[in-house]
């Protein structure tokens, strides 16, 4: 008994420090670049926050001010895919030259989301840019042929370069609440942006649940349902529901079309309008795994394991040429995605989505 008594007071010790460490206390930032007080920054500086143990990404707030648009990404996994220690902001479009940015990192807690909170900012000022003056004439120029010599040796003004335009909708990022329900979650931001605001769980009862079980090379049809399990695991216990049937329950709260073989100017297009665009394609992986079945009544169902479904909200660009494409992925973020990758991510599902106007 007193062996017992004094393995688990060593355990209990041990233990205890550990909990308070990770679920208790919050992380803390214990490296920044660029620096505090930062000048002369590169305008395409990378922004790089380290913290001293794992973040929950869900719950974290983070800001540049003034605004600046590029993407936020978790990176230093204690294991895989979990457990983030860095975050990084990558510019889609260069910072704005000899300007003072803050940078606001707010609710900073354990993995879990228990104990403390902490925030965190710091300032930098972005380089000036240079521009060459031409030297001025001290005395009359005598005639035009002097006058076209010297004009020819003046180097040209350095003009700064335009930004591209910018398309954005007003629609925050929200994580999806289970495993697999990203389109569930992408139907809520989409919704959100036209000023409906209902839960994933209000839309899953609206989607509908297919219950044929997985067995055989048979399951259910994403056409007509969810099939599987919505915290299951992707083509084993659970998979999704493709565009179809989520415009059918969109069009509960707004009007919504499904669509197939859509070009990026359609696209495009909805998104100057105001209207929201989610899209299925796939997780950003180099193979993709097929897992296709047949429906009891012998339909095929084109499946893949890596599947995933993100709502459009904006572009860089011009409506008719846009070079980035501006995405809210409820597991991984705000994203840039260049127009070419976007386009072969898209295609695995024959240019499909839901727009919701």
């Amino acid at each position: 008994m007193r062996i017992r008594y004094w393995i688990g007071a060593v355990i209990g010790i041990i233990f205890i420090p550990i909990s308070i460490y990770f679920f208790i206390l919050p992380p803390r930032v214990i490296s920044i670049s660029p620096s505090n007080q930062a000048q002369e920054v590169n305008l395409n500086s990378l922004l790089i926050i380290k913290f001293n143990k794992p973040v929950k990404r869900q719950a974290l707030n983070h800001f540049i001010i003034p605004k600046a648009y590029g993407e936020w990404k978790f990176e230093n996994p204690l294991i895989k895919n979990r457990l983030f220690r860095t975050l990084v902001f990558t510019p889609a479009i260069d910072f704005k030259p000899d300007t003072q940015y803050q940078v606001k990192i707010e609710n900073m807690v354990s993995p879990i989301g228990i104990g403390l909170s902490n925030n965190f900012s710091f300032s930098f000022r972005t380089r000036a840019i240079s521009v060459k003056k031409i030297p001025s004439a001290k005395n009359q120029l005598e005639n035009d042929s002097k006058f076209q010599k010297l004009q020819s040796k003046i180097p040209p003004i350095a003009q700064p370069e335009s930004k591209p335009e910018i398309t954005l909708l007003n629609i925050p990022l929200d994580w999806q609440d289970y495993k697999l329900s990203c389109e569930a979650a992408c139907l809520k931001m989409a919704l959100a942006g036209k000023g409906v605001y209902i839960s994933e769980d209000d839309i899953m009862k609206e989607i509908g649940y297919d219950p044929t079980p997985h067995r055989d090379g048979i399951w259910g049809d994403p056409y007509k349902g969810f099939v599987g399990n919505i915290n299951g695991k992707i083509c084993a216990t659970g998979y999704g529901v493709y565009w179809t049937r989520v415009a059918k329950a969109a069009n509960k709260w707004r009007g919504a079309e499904s669509f197939s073989g859509w070009k990026l100017t359609d696209l495009t297009r909805e998104i100057a309008l105001g209207n929201p665009v989610i899209f299925w394609g796939t997780l950003p992986v180099k193979e993709i795994h097929d897992c296709s079945w047949h429906t009891p009544e012998g339909k095929y169902i084109k499946a893949v394991r890596e599947d995933h479904v993100r709502v459009i909200v904006g572009f860089i660009g011009s409506v008719d040429n846009p070079l980035k494409i501006i995405i809210n992925d409820p597991l991984a973020g705000r994203l840039y995605w260049s127009s070419s990758y976007f386009l072969t991510n898209w295609r695995v599902f024959g240019y499909s989505g839901v727009v919701i106007k």
